[in-house]
């Protein structure tokens, strides 16, 4: 499959140790007193820079390089306030209640008891309730079952069956997967503020199939955020908040009926992965339901694709016209849709 492999943009270990090394390099150059060396060769140690809440805050610190002082004060704050050898996994552990589904050379764990009276625990779901909760009464995180368990078990099968190359480098992108429960609560979700980490609801927790779609999707948006850290995707002067919007076809009645280009890059990028995903679920089941979801999310990959093209000279960085070019040219060749002459052809390096 074509979306596994590219050296750049599909490529989990490039991506990741790439990362490692841009947080490594980091406190290295800013707050090396701050952060005594874990090793010879390393600052901080790679499942550690890698836990959700302590690349929150060294994402923070990477915001404000340009201001040295602010930044350091952001490590020193990050390193003041956490214990190195403690993961939530470890939390879980020391608690006898950790799961986790195993993977060649990772593992991906589920969050057993968000409430657990831990440090970490309880700072995870503080940026869960800053960043993704929609409020007190309307949603929250919520242990995992034992039956859920296995029904992740069993969605992340279903994932490696079925694309065996794509969601194995996929799922390397996540650390944790938890439940939400809530009357309002969203189907599934990530955030680039809480990094590795994806959300679903319990709701879709009951049936493998649409438990493996919803973390297809969101291991998705997961590996984008990994890109967006030490890859010019966006313009150096791109804000979300002023960038030119689109408007899709399937949101016109929505109360958020224009997106800004770089949410419409991200369900592109989506659209496209699930446009693969489903089709050859259908080559597998035969189903027509999922047949007709290969269909519409080839309609939306291919709408959004062009749209974001348009805008792709003055809202996208070098390496995001490479990756917009490239997630293009694999939708045509799947699609069989002409290639157009585009934007991101045109400006791409």
């Amino acid at each position: 499959m074509k979306l596994a492999h590219h050296p750049v943009f599909a490529d989990s270990a490039g991506i990741l140790g790439r990362l490692f090394e841009t947080y490594d390099f980091l406190l290295d150059c800013i707050a090396p007193d701050e952060w005594p060396a874990r090793t010879a060769e390393r600052r901080i140690l790679p499942e550690t820079a890698l836990e959700p809440t302590v690349r929150h805050g060294l994402d923070q610190a990477l915001r404000r390089i340009r201001s040295p002082p602010r930044c350091k004060e952001e490590l020193t704050a990050l390193a003041d306030g956490k214990h190195f050898d403690s993961t939530l996994a470890a939390e879980e552990e020391r608690a006898g209640i950790r799961q986790a589904v195993e993977l060649s050379g990772h593992r991906v764990h589920l969050l057993m008891n968000p409430a657990l009276p831990a440090p970490g625990h309880q700072e995870f779901d503080a940026l869960f309730r800053r960043h993704l909760s929609a409020g007190e009464a309307a949603d929250a995180l919520t242990g995992c079952t034992a039956e859920q368990a296995e029904t992740v078990r069993a969605a992340v099968a279903l994932m490696l069956a079925t694309a065996p190359d794509l969601c194995t480098g996929l799922l390397r992108h996540g650390r944790y997967i938890v439940a939400v429960d809530g009357p309002d609560a969203f189907d599934s979700a990530s955030t680039r503020e809480i990094p590795g980490a994806v959300f679903v609801a319990v709701r879709c927790m009951r049936n493998p199939g649409r438990l493996a779609e919803a973390l297809v999707h969101e291991f998705v948006h997961l590996r984008l955020y990994d890109l967006q850290v030490t890859r010019s995707i966006f313009a150096s002067a791109y804000d979300t908040g002023t960038a030119p919007t689109l408007a899709p076809e399937w949101h016109r009645d929505s109360s958020v009926s224009r997106w800004p280009v770089d949410r419409a890059l991200a369900a592109a990028h989506v659209y496209v992965h699930l446009c693969a995903w489903f089709d050859q679920r259908a080559l597998d089941s035969g189903e027509p339901d999922v047949r007709q979801s290969a269909e519409t999310a080839a309609f939306r990959a291919t709408s959004l694709l062009d749209k974001v093209a348009r805008h792709a000279q003055d809202c996208l960085g070098p390496a995001g016209r490479g990756f917009l070019r490239w997630l293009t040219e694999v939708h045509d060749r799947r699609t069989g849709r002409r290639p157009l002459t585009r934007a991101c052809e045109r400006t791409a390096p």
